[in-house]
């Protein structure tokens, strides 16, 4: 990647090895299955896998935005998941970090959560962990300090972390499905518009609406330290979930002089452009560009 947002001390996240679907009245989440949370759990530099996630969530919008229906929001959601982990919504969108030491929470305006930018902070807690029970997941206030309360011994192991990651790490921790494909819909309207810029033919309206669209989302503040290694200082960055490393490495790349994301001019598929000047994802794309050129050259001679 030409651009550097890197830091030589590398931010683990966490996910599961599998996820389910699962229905709480008519809203559907996404859950890790029992199996695989007791089983595999990966730690991973979520820096060492930004660029692939990021093309894989524009893709999610772009593909869910084209197809908006259940099986496919849920097939991309679930293959998300499982090579990334969940989002972690519940941390990024309130405008706290100590959001549950508070009886009300405030909610970001460019949140993904609720309309309402205001909710109690039980029911917010019960957002996402609709199916734990109180004696596998709950909370308490005490001396103004959070503490989790179970009696799960997976979820005593994490008792020692940050209560961000006791929070979004839980094995009892969900996410709606609807959730994680407005964020990817939205990221994708937002780089296609950056994309439309591009092109010199761009109707006056149309250039406004897509300047109008990339202004109007907020990128929330990504926290950060400076370290020095030697005598040097450098930006250590401190996202609190995997959404706010998202939005970093977006903005990082859509303000790129290079920027080597790119849109396939044959199918349409986001993909991350080693070379600067691909313009195709694949070969095959390419290949079949070329006949199509081909073929319409030879119609506009034979006319």
């Amino acid at each position: 990647m030409e651009f550097n947002f890197k830091s030589s001390s590398p931010y683990s996240y966490m996910r599961y090895g599998g996820y389910q679907g699962k229905f709480k009245g008519t809203e559907y989440y996404l859950v890790p299955n029992p199996e695989a949370s007791m089983n595999i759990r990966d730690v991973y530099d979520m820096f060492s896998k930004i660029d692939s996630a990021l093309v894989d969530l524009l893709n999610m919008g772009k593909v869910c935005s084209d197809l908006d229906n259940e099986p496919t929001k849920f097939t991309f959601a679930t293959t998300f998941a499982e090579r990334y982990g969940l989002l972690g919504f519940m941390v990024e969108a309130p405008t706290s970090k100590d959001f549950l030491l508070n009886d009300e929470i405030t909610l970001k305006e460019d949140n993904f959560i609720s309309k309402n930018r205001t909710i109690k902070a039980k029911d917010y807690f019960e957002l996402f962990f609709p199916f734990a029970t109180n004696d596998e997941m709950s909370y308490t206030v005490t001396n103004g300090k959070v503490k989790i309360e179970t009696n799960s011994d997976l979820q005593k192991m994490l008792s020692r972390s940050s209560i961000e990651n006791q929070l979004i790490y839980s094995s009892f921790y969900c996410e709606k499905i609807d959730w994680i494909v407005d964020y990817a819909k939205k990221m994708y309207n937002i780089f296609k518009k950056a994309m439309d810029l591009k092109n010199e033919n761009i109707y006056d309206f149309d250039e406004y609406v897509a300047k109008e669209t990339i202004h109007n989302y907020y990128f929330s503040g990504i926290p950060f330290r400076i370290n020095t290694y030697g005598n040097t200082p450098e930006i250590a960055w401190q996202p609190n979930s995997l959404k706010q490393a998202l939005d970093m490495a977006f903005g990082f790349m859509l303000c790129s002089e290079q920027n080597p994301i790119k849109i396939c001019k044959h199918c349409g598929k986001v993909f991350y452009a080693k070379n600067p000047k691909a313009e195709y994802d694949t070969s095959q794309c390419r290949n079949q560009a070329n006949v199509y050129k081909s073929r319409n050259k030879n119609k506009d001679e034979k006319k």
